[in-house]
């Protein structure tokens, strides 16, 4: 929500301090409550789920909300998108509006490039249970693979790891869908109550150009 301020407003305010923009529109992807209730009341915002209502397929976005959003967040979304995941960030650039803002999280190493834990993947399950699942895949030649130790994130919907993002690879695929601007906020806000214990993983935000 900082770096939404920053963004938005030149300033750095906390969600009880935004003004109250009604004609500023906005979209979550799966926003955690603590936060999309207080911004709900401060800017024409919805929250939006893959899983259940109201719904919103970051692959296949409605053609009635491309363009009209000045601002989208998805925090901890982009590392479960199946490949290729750089249809997310293009959609993302097409839900925009012209200086619209993206304010993105995810899992990055520092080094390396983007690792794709599944990279053929096409037509695919989950089987089993607890530590004894695993992914099933049928690829697009219709080779059956089968992937041991999946990793799975809190929440519900689809929280299957896809990949680990690295930072350049991050940085590339924002980029390379039209955003610039790109900013990663790093910097500690003890007055906010932001200390970062890391160097990795911090958010993201970037804007879109016409």
């Amino acid at each position: 929500m900082l770096a939404l301020s920053q963004r938005l407003f030149g300033t750095s305010q906390a969600i009880a301090d935004f003004p109250r923009r009604k004609d500023l529109r906005g979209i979550g992807l799966s926003d955690a409550r603590c936060y999309a209730r207080r911004l709900r009341r401060r800017l024409a915002y919805r929250n939006t789920y893959y899983h259940r209502w109201p719904k919103l397929d970051l692959l296949d976005p409605p053609r009635r909300q491309l363009g009209k959003c000045d601002f989208l967040i998805a925090s901890d979304v982009l590392e479960h998108i199946p490949p290729p995941v750089d249809r997310a960030f293009e959609s993302i650039s097409r839900l925009l509006a012209v200086g619209g803002v993206a304010v993105l999280s995810v899992p990055y190493a520092l080094t390396g490039e983007t690792v794709e834990h599944y990279p053929r993947l096409h037509r695919f399950r989950i089987v089993g249970k607890g530590a004894d699942r695993v992914v099933e895949n049928i690829t697009r030649d219709g080779r059956r693979e089968v992937y041991s130790d999946p990793v799975f994130h809190d929440g519900a919907g689809s929280t299957l790891e896809m990949r680990l993002f690295s930072l350049e690879g991050l940085l590339g695929s924002v980029q390379a869908a039209g955003l610039t601007d790109v900013r990663v906020h790093d910097a500690d806000s003890p007055e906010f109550g932001i200390v970062h214990e890391n160097r990795c993983s911090h958010v993201l935000t970037a804007v879109k150009r016409g």
